[in-house]
């Protein structure tokens, strides 16, 4: 299946990696396979110590109020520009979401107006050259810019895995005109691991389905959270897959997490394991699977594909 995801102009540079509270406390080797990547795909970017949470966690579970997550994010705006990296690149599709959401509420001079009057105590301001200056896009999209650098360096190849996609909703459900290809079949993912031998699932019944999580939707209505999430499972293993790969550190905690947990409730097997697609593209570019893609963080057990994938010392390619 040749790839489905249209070419966008490369980024070479002026990246600032944004970071992701998720990311960072549940799966940190989501952020170093990214940057692995960056470094092999020669993406010049920095990691800003003046960043801070996008807030979105508490905004869509109701503790924030959305001015408090707006004054947060034209102030992340403004940092990038003032370092000069005024490309941020999301980890967390929820945090590329309430910074999109942010930038065109701040085009509404009432809402620019009351949050200047913050950023001013702090002594910074969201400009029209602010505006102009900073670009939010979600990792992955950076990464599909360079696919072209792929193929030469595959150092363990994938044939025979066969991998499926779960979108994100925070990045294919709420600004669908910006997604990069077909929101109702997202496809980077899959693209991007393409030419390490992968066979593809495209798309398949349900893929757009929730992953159950919805923030404190997993607290409040846990059997509900959990339904969704099983009937998720239920349709991956019908495809008969290897991987799930995600692009959101909530998506991947709903599932991982509870991957096994629902397995046993509900009498079922759903044999494959989840993994970040940087994690995925990382081990088959050459990764260590343990000091750069993390792997230890996760609740499953993805010893037996590292070793079907000879991502393990001594392992049979």
């Amino acid at each position: 299946m040749a790839p489905t995801t249209p070419d966008i102009p490369p980024v070479t540079g002026g990246v600032q990696l944004f970071r992701s509270c998720l990311v960072t406390t549940e799966y940190p080797g989501v952020e170093s396979a990214s940057k692995w990547l960056f470094d092999r795909f020669d993406v010049e970017y920095i990691v800003n110590p003046d960043q801070t949470c996008c807030t979105g966690l508490g905004y869509y579970s109701d503790l924030l109020p959305f001015p408090t997550t707006l004054g947060v994010a034209a102030r992340n705006s403004c940092v990038a520009v003032e370092a000069g990296h005024p490309i941020q690149s999301y980890l967390c599709s929820t945090c590329y979401a309430i910074n999109k959401k942010s930038r065109n509420v701040l085009e509404v001079p009432e809402f620019r107006k009351q949050t200047n009057k913050a950023l001013a105590k702090i002594g910074r301001e969201y400009t029209d050259a602010v505006a102009g200056e900073i670009k939010h896009m979600h990792t992955l999209e950076i990464l599909w810019s360079r696919h072209h650098s792929i193929p030469k360096l595959v150092k363990r190849r994938l044939d025979g895995i066969k991998v499926a996609t779960h979108p994100a909703c925070h990045y294919c459900k709420v600004f669908p005109d910006e997604v990069v290809g077909d929101a109702e079949n997202f496809m980077i993912p899959e693209d991007l691991l393409e030419p390490t031998g992968v066979i593809k699932t495209g798309s398949y019944n349900e893929k757009t389905t929730h992953c159950g999580a919805g923030f404190r939707q997993r607290f409040v209505n846990p059997s509900i959270s959990i339904a969704i999430t099983r009937q998720k499972l239920r349709r991956l293993a019908e495809e008969k897959i290897d991987v799930c790969v995600h692009m959101c550190p909530n998506c991947a905690v709903q599932f991982d997490r509870h991957h096994s947990i629902i397995e046993e409730s509900a009498n079922e097997t759903y044999p494959f394991v989840h993994l970040h697609t940087q994690q995925l593209v990382a081990l088959a570019l050459g990764a260590d699977p343990d000091t750069v893609c993390g792997v230890k963080a996760h609740s499953q057990d993805v010893e037996p594909l590292l070793q079907r994938i000879g991502a393990r010392e001594g392992a049979r390619v």
